[in-house]
């Protein structure tokens, strides 16, 4: 049907009827008609299309005719489709190129790096699906601005009152979760639900929280065991035991449901028990909830109630929700041809270094807003995630994924002054100075380069924000295409030195250098730090009720995962041991690119400069993956040490948070075969994603004897 609607379209571009294009093929409208809603053979196609007579009708009759044998075949409406052709080309010649049984093992190594270029930028580019991603402290403002970017609004007419937002939006601590928003054919929500075992335990944490700040024997060193007051609402609405309203002046206090229930049991275990039974969590298994009429108000509607019900803990069919799949039938990027889903993450609640949040930064299709108060952007937990992922991260455009969202509120705009005093003369105006201030700020921690958009949700036009969004993506596509016609360009060039003499000579000077260069390069510096330091550090720097909520879970809190930070360290020490190597590895290209007698290799070496960042970035992660790996189990199962760490919580008993660093510590100094077995993993990481893949480029790897079919 695709291709029958844009033989429609072409017809109509040419000026021409249906009965025109019918005596031009020599047949009756009846049948041009049945090929224009898709229903003819190829023959019928050609004669269409030669009936047309249109350069656009030529090229589609070749598209239509083209085979494909790497990638698979792409929307004749894709955006990208021209680039694409070009890219499949490519990687025909270079497979051919490859077949020949006469290609020398230097020539083999270079084109075996262009076609895995050429693939993956054209994996890329074939996809049109793409996240934005916000992220931003409690009570920010970044849900409202979520809700205007994408639309989801009841009343576009009325939306700047930000009365009709479709999400559940507040003064903070509203959403529980992780909620993705995503385009289908139907209004609808899917829940991807906490754990029992995790909803029991926040019952228990509640309870006790309840329990001994109302018992006569309570501790005298208040701590705080309650979760998080989001969380807290959504138990106590499941359990029937809403919290009262607050308060006012003069007015006595409302009775506490939970408050009287726990005052009836002796134990802490029985209270929390009961209110666990009061949950029905053995009834609350459904996963999704669809819209069953056909009016798109009335839809809006009940997404916002059912979202409301289910995000408070309201709906009888549904429990604590640990992530949240939105589905409107409407496209969430208004004015492009991207499949754009739209991610509000969960607040910060003191740190952003989230588990969750540093996989949407490490994807590379995702656009990353961090959301800051205007008068703090960039917020410090925006400036601490900025600099936790340039340390821990090797990828060089994933600061191109981030922005900084300025989000303003009414009058901050006009408050602002030039440096002269002077006030601003319009909105605008102010937008550009606390832009300035920004990138200023920013610059400061150096994080020059990193874009950022001043937004009101109120009165701007959310095709402002809607437009900065798909700019960045827009960036991030251009990349790679750039990066797809290099790599063309250096399959060309290949070919055409392996004809040439002084070119092969050349490429053999600067393969066999770079060959030496792997050989001497093969063995890691030893490691200034070991790789739970980073963790350690940040154990005595967090909320101590976060570091006690991680402990019960055997380190794996949604606010603070140990193996993260385990990992994150283990990857910034990686980084730093491979940037030493791979800048020395840099500057022997800029020398041989200078060299003019080396000039017929200049495009093969700057497809290998192109590739060391990549190579790095896999070693960075591949460390990362492996010490979760290795510390995981033994830590992770250690009960004994996690339940010693928990039991001083709320003792007095000096700093807990020092306490918990010095028994990790403890038990990471006796865990030295870990250790050792970290390290081997490492060197091999190193070895199989840098040194290796440069001895293959240069064609004297050992992996070089793969099959070419």
């Amino acid at each position: 049907m695709e291709f029958g609607r844009l033989l429609g379209e072409l017809r109509e571009s040419a000026g021409l009827t249906q009965r025109q294009v019918a005596e031009r093929m020599s047949a009756n409208q009846t049948k041009v008609s049945r090929i224009e809603n898709g229903d003819g053979d190829e023959g019928d196609l050609a004669s269409f299309l030669g009936a047309l007579g249109t350069p656009e009708a030529s090229s589609l009759a070749e598209l239509a005719q083209m085979s494909w044998h790497h990638l698979p075949r792409p929307s004749l409406r894709h955006p990208d489709l021209s680039s694409l052709v070009q890219i499949e080309r490519g990687l025909d010649t270079v497979r051919n190129f490859l077949n020949d049984g006469e290609v020398s093992a230097l020539l083999a190594g270079q084109a075996q790096l262009l076609e895995k270029r050429l693939l993956e930028a054209g994996e890329f580019l074939l996809s049109l699906e793409h996240d934005v991603v916000y992220v931003g402290e409690i009570g920010v403002g970044k849900t409202t601005a979520v809700c205007r970017q994408a639309g989801l609004v009841l009343d576009s007419a009325t939306a700047s009152d930000l009365k009709g937002m479709m999400l559940d939006t507040g003064g903070g601590r509203t959403t529980l979760c992780d909620v993705r928003v995503v385009s289908g054919d139907r209004f609808a929500l899917t829940v991807e639900p906490t754990s029992d075992e995790e909803a029991y335990r926040l019952v228990g944490e509640m309870c006790r929280a309840v329990f001994e700040g109302s018992s006569a024997e309570a501790p005298t060193v208040q701590v705080d065991f309650k979760p998080p007051e989001e969380m807290e609402r959504a138990l106590r609405n499941m359990a029937g035991l809403p919290r009262p309203a607050r308060a006012r002046k003069g007015v006595a206090s409302a009775r506490d449901p939970l408050r009287e229930l726990a005052a009836t049991f002796d134990t802490l275990e029985a209270f929390s028990a009961e209110v666990a039974a009061r949950l029905s969590l053995w009834r609350r298994r459904k996963r999704t909830i669809d819209f069953e009429g056909v009016d798109g108000t009335a839809g809006r509607h009940w997404l916002r109630t059912t979202f409301i019900a289910i995000n408070n803990g309201r709906h009888d069919d549904f429990s604590i929700p640990d992530q949240i799949t939105v589905t409107v039938p409407f496209a969430l990027a208004r004015g492009g041809s991207i499949s754009l889903s739209v991610v509000d993450t969960r607040g910060v609640d003191g740190s952003a270094v989230r588990k969750d949040i540093i996989a949407h930064l490490k994807n590379p299709r995702a656009v990353t807003l961090l959301c800051s108060k205007w008068g703090s952007a960039p917020d410090p937990s925006s400036q601490a995630l900025l600099t936790h992922v340039s340390d821990t991260n090797a990828d060089r455009f994933l600061l191109d994924r981030i922005s900084v969202v300025a989000l303003a509120r009414s009058g901050d705009a006009m408050s602002m002054r030039h440096d002269s005093g002077e006030p601003p003369t319009e909105i605008a105006d102010g937008y550009e100075i606390k832009l300035s201030q920004v990138e200023d700020a920013l610059e400061k921690i150096g994080f020059k380069g990193v874009e950022a958009v001043a937004y009101d949700a109120s009165p701007d036009d959310p095709g402002t924000l809607n437009g900065f969004v798909l700019a960045r993506i827009a960036a991030i596509r251009n990349r790679q295409l750039a990066s797809a016609l290099a790599t063309i360009a250096a399959v060309d060039q290949m070919i055409a030195n392996q004809a040439e003499a002084a070119a092969m000579a050349a490429l053999a000077a600067v393969s066999e250098q770079l060959n030496r260069f792997a050989d001497r390069n093969r063995d890691l510096v030893k490691p200034l730090r070991r790789p739970f330091e980073l963790l350690l550090t940040n154990v005595t720097r967090l909320h101590a009720r976060t570091v006690w909520a991680a402990t019960t879970r055997s380190g794996r809190f949604w606010n603070f995962d140990v193996f993260q930070y385990i990992g994150d360290g283990t990857a910034a020490e990686a980084k730093a041991r491979s940037s030493e190597i791979t800048a020395g590895l840099n500057a022997i290209i800029e020398s041989d690119l200078g060299d003019p007698e080396l000039a017929a290799a200049a495009t093969f070496l700057t497809q290998i400069r192109a590739n060391i960042p990549q190579w790095e970035a896999d070693f960075v992660n591949a460390v990362q993956h492996h010490a979760v790996a290795v510390y995981g189990a033994p830590l992770g199962k250690d009960q004994f040490l996690w339940d010693d760490c928990e039991s001083e919580y709320g003792t007095g008993r000096g700093n807990y948070r020092e306490g918990v660093a010095a028994k990790m510590r403890r038990w990471f100094d006796g865990t030295d075969p870990l250790l050792d077995e970290l390290e081997r993993r490492v060197s091999r990481s190193w070895i199989t994603s840098v040194i290796e893949p440069l001895k293959n480029a240069v064609g004297s790897g050992i992996l070089l004897e793969r099959q070419v079919n």
